[in-house]
């Protein structure tokens, strides 16, 4: 949760940098598979990552103290 805003910004500014490379003929087709690469690596590290790692290493929520 602490590392979300940091790897969103980064991958949000990474995309927004290609956008004037997407209008070319030439780079065109390899900014759009860029910005298609960090976009699902993007969701893929917010999602997929910690669930793995919770499965992985037996992480479970504490009980709540009421």
């Amino acid at each position: 949760v602490r590392r979300l805003r940091p790897i969103v910004l980064t991958a949000a500014a990474a995309v927004l940098a290609m956008i004037p490379l997407s209008r070319s003929v030439f780079w065109g087709p390899m900014a759009v598979a860029i910005m298609g690469g960090l976009i699902v690596a993007t969701v893929l590290t917010l999602l997929a990552l910690p669930a793995m790692y919770a499965a992985w290493f037996r992480i479970h929520r504490e009980p709540e103290m009421a």
